[in-house]
């Protein structure tokens, strides 16, 4: 090398290279596709989005360094509802009743989270957000109609006594290591791409509460089943489809397909050609995946019939 440095003769090399090839490149998504579908503003995927996300999830606040967590829908909502509290009220010290839960489902006035928005109580309990800046009326109302409604969670589910049913926060959808599930023009809960007569390959996140309050994320799922129908809201003859449950998952920084700070385990894995299972370019496919714990007696399905339609068509695909 030495000698090569110090030669007189010296000589350039040029290489050239092509970047990977976009296998969406040529297609138009100026037809086909669905209107924008934002979330629904009462619902606590809508709270979230435009309340929690920003107004709490706030550096050295609740971004993770305090409970409640409202880094993700999922974490916010666990962290939340039917959740005990770790600073509560002390007759003794306060003059004033616990609470039981940070949110207690149809109860603002028992909930710590109702009270820490709407009241100031100093020394420990000054009315939040932290940055002095309360809350408009009109926010108020839309978290107090959720708690009245009775907390449900972002599918539209009951919260459960027990522990919370397991529930998917995301899929990740790849074309020959193209990464699809991220293609959702016009809104990222809309339908994702594909292609027509390719063979794709869907991996699931879910995330589950056992009895004692630990969280899993899906591997100890006993029940694992994907179907596809072309109606939203009649699976009755769904093609239905096994998922594998990976021992080692794959992990992405991806919730809902949006990135995010934290690294979460993806375990459920399926293939298949849409072509293969009857279905052509043009459709546009929903997905549901039935899973089930070791808490619960019935299989859990996500979406349901009744969730939201951002999350309808979230899980959901359009063929080109």
């Amino acid at each position: 090398m030495l000698i090569y440095a110090c030669s007189e003769t010296t000589s350039e090399v040029t290489i050239e290279t092509e970047a990977p090839e976009n296998p969406f490149d040529g297609v138009d998504y100026s037809t086909g596709t669905n209107e924008m579908m934002p979330p629904d503003s009462s619902t606590f995927l809508g709270l979230h989005t435009y309340i929690f996300s920003s107004s709490c999830n706030q550096p050295a606040c609740h971004d993770g360094t305090f409970e409640p967590d409202f880094r993700t829908v999922q974490s916010a909502y666990n962290s939340l509802v039917r959740h005990p509290i770790n600073k509560n009220y002390d007759l003794a010290i306060d003059g004033r009743n616990p609470l039981p839960y940070r949110v207690t489902p149809g109860k603002p006035d028992a909930s710590m989270m109702w009270h820490r928005l709407t009241m100031h109580n100093p020394p420990n309990f000054e009315q939040m957000p932290s940055s002095g800046i309360a809350l408009s009326q009109a926010k108020i109302d839309l978290i107090e109609a959720w708690i009245l409604d009775g907390a449900k969670d972002i599918y539209g589910n009951e919260p459960m006594q027990t522990s919370h049913q397991p529930f998917s926060f995301g899929v990740l959808a790849y074309l020959n290591n193209f990464r699809i599930d991220t293609i959702r023009p016009g809104s990222p809960f809309n339908s994702f791409q594909t292609l027509d007569n390719q063979e794709m390959e869907l991996l699931f996140g879910y995330l589950d509460y056992d009895l004692n309050g630990d969280f899993k994320f899906g591997n100890t799922l006993t029940f694992n089943k994907l179907k596809l129908s072309l109606n939203p809201f009649d699976f009755s003859n769904a093609i239905e489809l096994d998922l594998e449950v990976l021992p080692v998952p794959i992990l992405m920084n991806s919730v809902f397909s949006q990135p995010d700070a934290n690294t979460f385990p993806y375990y459920q894995r399926v293939s298949f050609n849409p072509n293969d299972l009857g279905f052509s370019a043009g459709d546009l496919v929903f997905m549901r995946s039935y899973i089930q714990d070791e808490d619960h007696d019935e299989v859990t399905e996500n979406p349901q019939a009744d969730t939201q339609v951002a999350l309808q068509l979230y899980f959901s695909f359009r063929i080109n």
